[in-house]
């Protein structure tokens, strides 16, 4: 159904994952996120750009989400240092 590669989209994970915008919310909140409910659902959406750190928790509230349901996919995270 969805790639079993690391590289999935917030919205590509959103959609894997199954829950809605308002519960990816209060999971980006459970691992230390502090996005607002439309902010978290601009991020997704793409029409606001997270920095690293908040795209990173959503990513991992994605990730988390897709492995207690035993999806085989997953979110990218973004890499906090540039290799030359």
């Amino acid at each position: 159904m969805y790639p079993s590669t690391p590289d999935l989209s917030l919205a590509d994970g959103l959609a894997a994952s199954g829950l809605s915008h308002e519960e990816l919310w209060l999971c980006q909140i459970s691992v230390g996120g502090v996005a607002g409910r439309l902010e978290t659902e601009a991020y997704v959406l793409g029409v606001l750009v997270p920095d690293l750190h908040q795209h990173n928790v959503i990513a991992q509230a994605l990730n988390e989400h897709l492995l207690e349901r035993g999806e085989p996919c997953s979110v990218g995270y973004r890499n906090t240092v540039k290799i030359r």
